[in-house]
């Protein structure tokens, strides 16, 4: 139990360690503006809840998503019907019986 704890006390460092890791891939792929661009502005948090969008009207949003769905159940229902008719079906057959 011992050997467990201490592989992963050593993995669990070596993750964290590579986390720390700079990886040239991205750095590669950063724009000299991203990688020159000032860190973004901290903002308290009454600024942030002020420009938040207004609330969604979740009565609307039921009723809409209520009848998409009814739609969707309705279309599903066309599409499990048999794509060819029991006379084209027998008219088939009986085209395929006489080769």
């Amino acid at each position: 139990m011992r050997h467990i704890s201490i592989a992963f006390c050593f993995c669990l460092t070596l993750v964290g360690a590579m986390a720390c890791a700079e990886d040239p891939l991205v750095r590669r792929q950063m724009s000299d503006a991203a990688r020159h661009a000032e860190y973004p502005k901290i903002l308290p948090l009454h600024e942030l809840l002020a420009s938040r969008p207004v609330p969604v009207d979740v009565a609307l949003l039921t009723g809409s998503l209520s009848s998409r769905a009814a739609a969707l159940r309705a279309r599903a229902s066309r599409l499990r019907a048999p794509i060819v008719d029991s006379a084209t079906r027998a008219r088939l057959q009986a085209a395929l019986a006489r080769r």
